[in-house]
């Protein structure tokens, strides 16, 4: 096995940033001292006062957290780091850490949150142009050939068991060349971080096999988007399930539903985290199972918050707005915060959505129409911010606010063939 490791960390796009160190200075911070400007997908850096231009582009320290540490692909080894300033103070952009703490204020309540990720991406024969992987033999939740003939989902299955990444399963979805894997069950903190892990390893293995992949929220106009689906529970001090009431109409306890109002009351605010592109929009629309409408139904797909029909110890609660350009982090912090308030406020909740929510809507309540408007409602949810670093809000925000406006300024494919033919 190689002597080195890779020391990653999520941004705020959830995007993995890094250095390769030796193992034996893992435990060396200033060795792998980074500038805090690694945030965007571009070198259009947001100015701050305090983290960018404005400040001189401050060092941030990498620091390995040992736990995570694990095989990676070949022989090398990957771990994930917590953020903090050159001085040791805790960096408040770190997504990881901004988890924990929503995690920190359900344990004071004697809860542990625990979540699962249902991840779908697309297998492509090329980037550049986006082109579908061909699936000759596709069917809908098929395996081999029938998901994939190349093979490569049946290696990245296998390189990410060894990597402790804990996929349950892995197939094929309704449309050829798109796939689901379903990971493990776990602690929210450790699952958001094998969902981020997993996202990177699914792009270094299909590389390396001469195929690519995009979890983008919908990269092709004929098929639909790519979900980030997120199942969430709470365990109490014993470790049993605190969403289950074996008395109630539908098995599920008082908590569970004060969980499921928190998540409807912030459900515009929420598409900021959940919908974070302007692509995402072309997912979150009435027809494509993807979270559209605030309601919530009991084993209905054409909800926003599914209530799976598994009870006992399976008792979950299931968002469904997601998609995979999501940052699993901050979308676990985001959900796990909606449901806190909820719980706190004891809010009510409304009766599920019954049938075809597409067809009759038993609310007018829906995701807002853009990125724009989605940060403007996260914005004017003083509520949902309350739970987070000032900081990381605002820099998230501007963040977005920069990708918007790159966006109202491109002029695309369809715009020219439209219009540059007949005028």
């Amino acid at each position: 096995m190689t002597d080195q490791i890779d020391v990653v960390f999520p941004d705020l796009l959830g995007l993995l940033h890094g250095k390769t160190v030796p193992s034996h200075r893992a435990d060396y911070p200033t060795h792998y001292a980074i500038t805090v400007m690694v945030q965007g997908l571009d070198l259009e850096f947001l100015d701050t006062d305090t983290y960018s231009a404005s400040a001189g582009f401050p060092d941030m320290e990498a620091r390995l957290d040992p736990e995570t540490v694990r095989p990676w692909i070949g022989d090398r080894r990957i771990g994930l780091a917590s953020l903090h300033r050159a001085d040791g103070r805790d960096l408040l952009l770190d997504s990881r850490r901004q988890l924990s703490t929503i995690c920190d204020h359900w344990r004071a309540l004697g809860l542990e949150p625990i979540a699962g990720f249902e991840m779908e991406f697309f297998l492509l024969q090329s980037r550049k142009p986006l082109v579908k992987l061909d699936v000759p033999d596709h069917r809908v939740y098929g395996i081999g050939p029938g998901a994939d003939p190349t093979g490569t989902l049946e290696v990245i299955a296998a390189a990410a068991e060894r990597a402790g990444l804990q996929v349950e399963g892995v197939n094929s979805e309704f449309t050829p060349s798109q796939v689901e894997a379903a990971l493990h069950y776990q602690p929210a903190l450790t699952a958001a971080d094998n969902a981020s892990l997993f996202r990177e390893l699914v792009r270094q293995i299909a590389t390396s096999r001469g195929i690519d992949t995009t979890f983008m929220a919908r990269p092709f106009g004929d098929a639909v988007g790519s979900g980030l689906h997120l199942n969430m529970s709470l365990a109490d001090a014993t470790g049993r399930n605190a969403f289950i009431d074996d008395d109630d109409q539908h098995g599920i306890s008082a908590l569970s539903r004060h969980f499921i109002a928190g998540l409807l009351h912030h459900h515009e605010a929420l598409a900021a985290f959940a919908a974070p592109t302007v692509n995402s929009y072309k997912r979150l629309t009435p027809g494509m199972l993807s979270g559209y409408w605030a309601n919530w139904g009991l084993d209905n797909r054409l909800c926003t918050v599914r209530v799976p029909g598994q009870r006992g110890e399976s008792t979950r609660i299931e968002h469904r707005m997601a998609d995979g350009t999501a940052s699993p982090h901050l979308l676990a912090a985001a959900l796990f915060t909606a449901g806190l308030h909820g719980v706190r406020e004891k809010m009510p909740l409304a009766d599920p959505q019954v049938g075809d929510a597409d067809d009759k809507p038993n609310t007018d309540r829906h995701v807002p129409s853009s990125l724009a408007h989605s940060l403007d409602a996260l914005e004017a949810d003083a509520e949902l911010c309350a739970f987070f670093e000032p900081d990381l809000i605002e820099v998230y925000v501007g963040l977005k606010r920069k990708e918007w406006s790159r966006w109202e300024a491109a002029v695309t494919d369809w715009e020219q063939h439209e219009y540059a033919r007949v005028y």
